[in-house]
């Protein structure tokens, strides 16, 4: 791009870049035409940001152009919300249709001054009556410097006197005094307000209905608060509801029903605010939703088509609500963060236009999405798969009858959406990300590692408030991702043959030996968490009192926590381990079984730790292949000291790693805690290993990203143990659940 865009304006369209025209033009042919009875009210009916105002601006340029025809029609425009402060917001109405009728010029002088003396005259009898009154110190307990209205502050200081056994005459007679004022200037206003109709009315019919026609268009109603909005709706019939009189007004019903509802709350009889609006107006009209070829339009001629990727054109149109304001709103955010990205030399060849502008769009229109971003960006990778292979939530994924032997994963099925849950049945939101061609790498996610999604994250980040984020991270689901792991038989451990392989690439042959002999296992059907439990899935439950709730824990695991004072993860305040997206780390084998305890009881749904037998099965799948994605090690495919980082990344960065059910980190990344005790091959659930309540060493599987010779200890087969109440900076620990038949 060799200029920068310029930010857009939140005025309203000189141009008709939406097609209201045949709108504006049916409306100025009503308004315009000498045989329409008046007095009329046109309602403009749209929500926020829809375009009422450009329609109405549009119409009110075209009664401007045609003041000198035969029929000549004069108009005003009233901006409630600039007024909305007024005390009475309907004597600034008034104070502008009598400017407009003042351009009539069949006004003489006597109707010109006759018209000054109405005003004066309703600004005096408009002023409050009693006014205020301030409690003074020692007066009224409780009240000291509260203004009252002059006579409730009167009548409390009665009472005061009589409870005190002081002579309350003087005030019983200052409280009829007030109230006898009070019903007086009632009265005045009463007939001042009468006399105003009936004059305004008399000049309308002499000099305005005769010779053309007085339009008043009423802008930002739905920008006042609701029993504004009605206030002015009640000048209109009240005071102004006279012939020759148009009325236009930009109106959001919702406001006027909320206004309606709230005057009129202590009314016995309920009063409907869509029949309220019936009877104010007249001919109402329903702004048309813009259609998406007409977004496009609209952003290509709004930014000069100087965008810096055509393609976010379609982006836009597709994920964007028809909402002009709203869509300027987002295409301001989309070139501040643009030009950002250029300005910054980390960022000007790594952020692509096309992705920005989706998670603009993103971060807009579905802050849950973001926030759950900003603690898990492997999401998004996710969402986008689910949405190209046309994977619908079914729920908690039902197991096939048999395990079946795919060759490498190609599919989200079988993978439960946990956080996602609520985001994968929208269909705009699939519209967006799957706008673009699966074959386009610079313009998906699903090319990207979490670690690249997560630049998109931190840069559309800086324009939201850091505590929206937060209210939506804390209504994220809490159950993570499961994957299916399939009924059925499957090898686990390593043929003696092996060993002797093993042993040259570098492993201690005990250590070999701890895994032979293979043997076939048969597991039921049962779900796995997709990837290690991270850090902010962990950190609710420290939020949420884990670490103080006995229920939680095994007795041994009370006893250390309360020995050792536990009340996080070592290293929780380290940032080189606390991203929200890496696995937690420095937690124990007794913290991630209470983990699994705490996600049981706050979803209602049995979770535990994995059983040796289940992790690696859900690794190496049936037919006991070496890594979870073939034969040979592949540096590449995990987070090993050979090729990783020097520390855990976030989770999902290999997805080319991920075993054939579509379990990711595997392998790798942290050593996993497992629910078993270690005890040899071959295994049994029933010889008491899987007893949670002794204090035994327990299984680690999946090797690290810190551990030497990572060709051998990286492999599914491979076992390693230690005491449950050991932490360091390499153990992290998955979930499995039952599958509910």
């Amino acid at each position: 791009m060799n200029r920068p865009l310029a930010i857009l304006s939140d005025r309203p369209a000189d141009q008709d870049r939406l097609g209201f025209g045949p709108y504006a033009k049916t409306l100025t042919d009503i308004v315009t035409n000498p045989n329409t009875d008046t007095p009329l009210t046109i309602g403009v009916f749209g929500g926020w940001g829809r375009g009422k105002t450009s329609l109405m601006q549009m119409v009110l340029r075209r009664l401007q152009a045609a003041q000198g025809e035969a029929f000549p029609v004069r108009t005003a425009w009233f901006n409630a919300w600039l007024y909305s402060r007024e005390q009475a917001l309907w004597r600034a109405l008034v104070s502008s249709v009598l400017e407009a009728v003042r351009q009539f010029p069949t006004l003489d002088a006597p109707a010109r001054q006759n018209l000054q003396r109405l005003e004066s005259r309703l600004y005096s009898v408009a002023l409050p009556a009693g006014g205020q009154l301030t409690v003074g110190p020692g007066t009224i307990p409780g009240l000291e410097g509260a203004s009252l209205p002059a006579l409730v502050g009167l009548e409390l200081l009665r009472r005061q006197a009589e409870r005190r056994g002081d002579d309350a005459r003087g005030w019983q007679q200052l409280v009829a005094d007030v109230e006898t004022s009070e019903a007086l200037a009632h009265r005045d206003q009463i007939v001042a307000l009468d006399h105003f109709r009936r004059e305004f009315e008399a000049i309308s019919a002499r000099y305005i209905t005769p010779h053309g026609r007085l339009v008043i268009f009423i802008d930002d109603l739905d920008r006042c608060l609701p029993d504004k909005a009605v206030e002015v709706l009640e000048a209109l019939k009240l005071f102004l509801d006279v012939p020759g009189c148009v009325f236009v007004l930009g109106v959001d019903s919702a406001v006027i029903e909320e206004g309606v509802r709230v005057r009129y709350s202590e009314y016995k009889i309920e009063i409907e605010g869509s029949l309220y609006l019936e009877k104010i107006i007249q001919i109402p009209f329903n702004l048309p939703p813009i259609p998406p070829a007409a977004v496009k339009q609209y952003v290509r001629e709004v930014t000069g088509n100087l965008l810096p990727d055509q393609r976010c054109e379609t982006v836009f149109s597709v994920g964007l609500e028809p909402n002009p304001r709203r869509i300027k709103r987002t295409l301001n955010i989309f070139l501040l963060l643009w030009q950002l990205a250029q300005n910054r030399e980390d960022l000007c060849q790594a952020i692509m236009p096309v992705r920005l502008a989706k998670m603009v769009i993103i971060q807009q229109y579905y802050p849950g999405l973001f926030a759950l971003l900003t603690r898990g960006p492997h999401h998004l990778i996710d969402l986008e798969r689910r949405f190209r292979q046309g994977v619908d939530e079914p729920g908690a994924p039902e197991a096939p009858p048999h395990d079946a032997v795919p060759t490498a994963r190609t599919t989200e099925e079988g993978i439960s959406a946990g956080p996602l849950a609520g985001f994968v049945n929208r269909g705009l939101l699939h519209d967006l990300l799957t706008c673009t061609d699966a074959a386009e790498a610079d313009a998906n996610f699903i090319d990207l590692t979490p670690a690249g999604v997560l630049e998109y994250v931190y840069l559309t980040r800086s324009t939201v408030e850091e505590r929206a984020v937060e209210a939506e991270a804390a209504q994220l689901p809490f159950e993570p991702q499961m994957v299916t792991i399939p009924a059925g038989p499957f090898l686990m451990g390593t043929r003696p043959g092996e060993a002797d392989e093993l042993v040259r690439i570098g492993l201690v042959r005990d250590w070999v030996e701890r895994e032979i002999p293979q043997g076939e296992v048969t597991l039921p059907a049962y779900a796995i968490s997709r990837y290690p439990i991270t850090n902010a899935e962990f950190a609710r439950f420290i939020t949420d009192g884990g670490y103080e709730n006995t229920d939680y824990w095994s007795e041994a695991g009370w006893r250390h926590r309360e020995k050792e004072r536990w009340g996080q993860p070592r290293y929780w305040d380290v940032a080189r381990w606390n991203d929200p997206s890496q696995p937690v780390v420095g937690v124990s084998w007794y913290e991630a079984l209470a983990y699994c305890r705490w996600l049981s009881a706050k979803t209602g749904r049995e979770y535990r730790l994995p059983t040796e037998a289940e992790w690696e099965k859900a690794a190496r799948g049936r037919d006991g292949r070496r890594y979870p994605w073939a034969g040979e090690w592949d540096p590449s495919r995990c987070n090993n000291k050979t090729s990783g980082p020097g520390c855990t990344t976030p989770v999902g960065q290999y997805p080319t790693g991920d075993s054939v059910y579509g379990v990711g980190d595997m392998v790798g990344q942290v050593w996993e805690w497992c629910s078993s005790n270690y005890a040899s091959y071959p295994y049994s659930a029933d010889d008491g290993r899987e007893d949670l309540e002794t204090d035994a060493p327990r299984i680690l599987r999946g090797g690290s990203w810190w551990n030497d010779n990572p060709p051998g200890v990286c492999r599914c087969a491979f076992r390693f143990w230690d005491s449950p109440w050991y932490w360091n900076f390499s153990r992290g620990f998955r979930c499995v659940r039952g599958l509910e038949r």
